[in-house]
């Protein structure tokens, strides 16, 4: 498999860093270190700067097709669930948001029960920006942990980079994990990860 490495910074009106990682699987987050398959680890940046703002974001785990508007999860996607719970396990989360589907709802709350027991906050996909202005209004130092869809995370991804490299995520891949680490607005760090 290839390495594909890239950075995108975007501080503030200039470019930042998007890193896309796709040779090691994450296994646990915990006191800003990100540990991974083959062993390694790296630094969340800015993790105990009370000035940054993070956000975990990831697309629900797999979802039954069974014609309906709000499936549930099909048994791999109560595993990879679980799976979610076990690498935010005791992660210090401030609050843990979904979408008020079943699929999304289900994937947080096994995260939910794993990371010391956040909050939980639902909203409706079509209120992401509004959540997103008053999570922000909140100040910095704050950890959150976004489930959402495959449209809902890109767009999510875009508005904290003031951009738009990121697109939708296919229909068939659970297995991004987006890390956000943000001054607000168009100040954003992402990096993109595989669990």
């Amino acid at each position: 498999m290839q390495k594909l490495l890239f950075v995108v910074l975007m501080l503030a009106n200039t470019c930042q860093s998007h890193k896309s990682m796709e040779t090691s699987r994450v296994t646990a987050i915990q006191n800003g270190i990100i540990s991974f398959a083959d062993g390694s680890t790296k630094a969340i940046p800015h993790h105990d700067d009370p000035a940054y703002s993070i956000f975990y974001c990831v697309r629900h785990a797999e979802k039954a097709k069974d014609g309906t508007n709000d499936p549930d999860l099909t048994p791999e996607g109560y595993a990879r669930a679980e799976r979610l719970g076990i690498i935010m396990d005791n992660a210090q989360l401030d609050k843990v948001c979904a979408t008020n589907f079943k699929r999304t709802i289900h994937t947080a709350e096994a995260v939910k029960l794993r990371a010391g027991d956040p909050p939980i906050e639902i909203f409706p996909p079509e209120a992401q920006d509004d959540w997103l202005a008053e999570a922000l209004a909140a100040g910095g130092g704050k950890r959150y942990f976004v489930v959402g869809h495959q449209n809902t995370i890109p767009q999510l991804l875009n508005r904290l980079s003031g951009g738009t490299t990121f697109k939708n995520i296919p229909d068939d891949e659970f297995g991004r994990f987006y890390i956000v680490v943000t001054q607000g607005i168009g100040k954003a760090e992402v990096m993109e990860l595989r669990y």
